[in-house]
């Protein structure tokens, strides 16, 4: 991929390959395989303009303190890993868009090489097979194990893609990072704690969905 580091990336009239609560996700004009995530416009006016609380008008990062907290939970987990995390999606770097600054990730793929199918997809209105259940427990067991600190682990922010090796990898595609003031997830037994919680809630939801949906 070569970018010229001073052009503008026009996404604001393309359509976004998807929209969480706070970000869209656009495919990179001039990479298939990478994706880029911008701020919603509607998110930054309504939480950074100009009736924002009074605590955010100190903060230097401003709308972007997201992207800091993903990247740095990144790099720290790859340190922890002693390498790059094959359950985490790569972050690649940054673009300038007319949408504001622009978060560069690798793309995860499936075996169509289209981007791969969220957690929650491949539970709606099936039953989780002992091979499915195989893979989540083993995804989560090395999520848990890692220094990966998550706060938000749910069926839409996972996705099933091949791996580099062969077969197939859940990868965590957003969510990573603290989401508190108070750093207490930074001592490991505590982070453990948390991810073993939020794994516990995660499988009575693909649990009660996929069983809610198989019988309606």
């Amino acid at each position: 991929m070569k970018v010229p580091a001073s052009e503008m990336i026009s996404l604001a009239s393309e359509r976004p390959l998807a929209q969480g609560r706070m970000r869209l996700v656009f495919r990179h004009p001039h990479d298939r395989s990478l994706l880029i995530k911008v701020i919603r416009p509607e998110v930054i006016a309504k939480r950074w303009g100009e009736d924002r609380q009074w605590y955010k008008m100190r903060r230097r990062y401003g709308h972007y303190v997201s992207y800091v907290r993903e990247c740095e939970e990144y790099i720290a987990g790859c340190a922890g890993h002693d390498g790059p995390l094959p359950f985490a999606q790569k972050i690649v770097g940054f673009v300038t868009t007319d949408l504001g600054l622009g978060l560069v990730m690798e793309a995860v793929l499936g075996e169509d090489g289209q981007l791969a199918p969220t957690l929650a997809s491949l539970v709606k209105g099936r039953e989780i097979g002992p091979q499915l259940r195989s893979e989540i427990d083993s995804f989560l067991d090395d999520l848990i194990a890692s220094s990966l600190i998550v706060a938000d682990l749910n069926p839409t922010n996972i996705v099933r893609g091949t791996a580099p090796g062969g077969g197939h990898r859940f990868v965590v595609i957003d969510g990573l990072g603290l989401s508190t003031v108070l750093p207490f997830k930074l001592i490991p037994a505590i982070n453990r704690a948390s991810k073993r919680k939020r794994a516990r809630a995660l499988w009575k939801r693909l649990e009660h969905f996929s069983r809610f949906r198989r019988d309606s």
